[in-house]
């Protein structure tokens, strides 16, 4: 089994402009096209790499019953609009990894990676953020998906 590298920083408090969805994960980026649409045709100013948060763990919890949100981080409040949601994440302890390779795999990070947090008396706290739509851009294809999970020990 590959060791894991992990990494622990604090996530900045954000105001972020979010979108919810219900369903397989594998569709979280249409969302994410959606809310990058409804932010420009309101000119709302993008502060930030977007990101999804990740609600449960898909080996246990049925596909149609998966919870997740397409989130972009804003300069300044704004009026929610329909399924347009605005939300402040506060600033949180996180620990952070990569993932490499498709999507598919995610079991092979995810499962080490918070198996290792619990191990070492860390508490998991909210759901995982991925920033998966930029990592590439940053550090050049096949880089990787970053994770955050937030945490604190116990």
């Amino acid at each position: 089994m590959a060791v894991i590298e992990v990494k622990f920083t604090t996530a900045p408090k954000l105001i972020v402009a979010a979108i919810e969805k219900r369903g397989s994960y594998s569709t979280i980026g249409e969302s994410m096209r959606e809310l990058k649409t409804w932010i420009d045709s309101k000119g709302i100013e993008q502060a930030g790499y977007p990101f999804c948060l990740f609600y449960d763990n898909p080996t246990e919890t049925p596909e149609a019953e998966l919870r997740s949100e397409a989130c972009i981080p804003v300069a300044k409040a704004f009026q929610p609009e329909g399924n347009f949601a605005m939300k402040e994440l506060g600033a949180s302890l996180v620990a952070e990894t990569r993932h490499q390779g498709p999507p598919e795999e995610f079991t092979k990070t995810y499962g080490p990676f918070l198996e290792g947090l619990l191990n070492q008396g860390y508490q998991i706290l909210g759901p995982a953020r991925e920033y998966f739509m930029t990592v590439s851009d940053v550090n050049g294809p096949g880089s990787g998906f970053l994770i955050q999970q937030p945490v604190a020990k116990k």
